[in-house]
């Protein structure tokens, strides 16, 4: 989305979900992670990044493009525009309801008060992302290649992948450690997650896979999962390979955590549920995708409770910030179990 002449949002070819994603993370492993990857390097091929002094930006008042060195014009995401805004210091909201004059002015003005580096994300004639120049890339493109070193270009994912986010699952094989009772086809599995504009930290966290209703339970926090942020000098390929492994291995405690959850009673499991919507501060319609997702698969254990929030996670009507938040939070329950107090905390 970018802002027209008369200072109101107009649409763009990247506007819309349908647009804007690929993949789908309530689907049945279909995907390759050599796919993925070849999709990644095809959009490699149009993009690029550019170091500038902000007094080398202005905002064109006609149309808000982004004016580059006075000759090369792009125009502004709708994240990249929110992201000038917050690095001049202006609230976005009060710029997009100036008029066409008045914004650029006042962008422009700050523009030339800031005088430091940025780094421009480039994807052709669009700007994607405005970052600190100390930004470090950690691009989707580059973990893939070392998740293909260590797991095969064949290996089996599935993902979604939009202008903010990939997130990527890889389903392992069935957790066989469990007693016959509780194992219900649980699969071992990692997740990871990563923003190539500012949005998220590189994640790689445990995952457990449930087959019959193709729920991802995400272990996003704590020792379960590496997390790095886009700065730093250190080389990452070994860091994230590493990361990989112990994803894996930890995705097999995961599994043996989840499925003892069955254990546990919730004799009133909706008033618990809405517990955990008030103590988590879920939205309004995060809370109404888990209420239906319990009207699917109703039980009082904690494992229907966690059940709900990841099968809520599948929910597409969600934005995909919603279904990655529940399906963490299913995972934080699942790790405080243990503790005897996961409602508490």
């Amino acid at each position: 989305m970018v802002l027209s002449a008369e200072g109101t949002a107009v649409s763009t070819p990247h506007d819309t979900a349908e647009e804007l994603r690929f993949g789908a993370l309530n689907e049945e492993p279909g995907s390759r992670l050599g796919e993925l990857r070849n999709r990644l390097q095809e959009m490699a091929g149009r993009q690029r990044d550019a170091v500038v002094n902000t007094r080398e930006l202005a905002m064109a008042p006609s149309d808000g493009a982004l004016m580059v060195g006075g000759n090369e014009r792009y125009v502004l995401r709708e994240h990249a525009f929110g992201q000038i805004a917050a690095r001049l210091q202006i609230p976005a909201h009060y710029l997009r309801r100036c008029d066409p004059e008045l914004r650029s002015r006042n962008v422009n003005r700050w523009l030339r008060e800031a005088d430091r580096d940025v780094m421009l994300r480039i994807e052709g004639d669009e700007v994607r992302g405005v970052l600190s120049s100390s930004y470090r890339p950690i691009n989707h493109l580059d973990i893939l290649g070392w998740l293909e070193t260590r797991l095969g270009a064949d290996t089996t994912v599935r993902y979604e992948l939009n202008e903010s986010y990939l997130d990527m699952q890889v389903v392992g094989e069935p957790e066989t450690g469990l007693p016959q009772a509780r194992r219900d086809s649980l699969h071992r599995g990692l997740h990871l997650r990563n923003s190539e504009v500012g949005l998220a930290r590189v994640n790689i966290s445990a995952l457990v896979y449930r087959t019959i209703c193709l729920n991802g339970l995400v272990m996003g926090s704590g020792r379960w999962a590496y997390q790095r942020r886009h700065v730093g000098k250190a080389e990452l390929g070994d860091q994230v390979r590493e990361a990989f492994d112990r994803a894996i291995d930890l995705s097999s405690q995961a599994a043996t955590a989840f499925a003892g959850t069955r254990g546990i009673q919730v004799p009133e499991p909706l008033k618990a549920l809405d517990r955990v919507i008030s103590r988590y501060e879920l939205a309004e319609e995060e809370g109404e995708a888990v209420h239906r997702a319990y009207g699917v698969e109703p039980g009082e254990s904690l494992y229907a409770v966690i059940n709900a929030l990841t099968r809520a996670g599948n929910d597409t009507a969600l934005a995909i910030d919603s279904r990655h938040k529940l399906q963490t939070l299913g995972g934080r329950l699942t790790d405080l179990s243990a503790t005897g107090r996961w409602i508490e905390n």
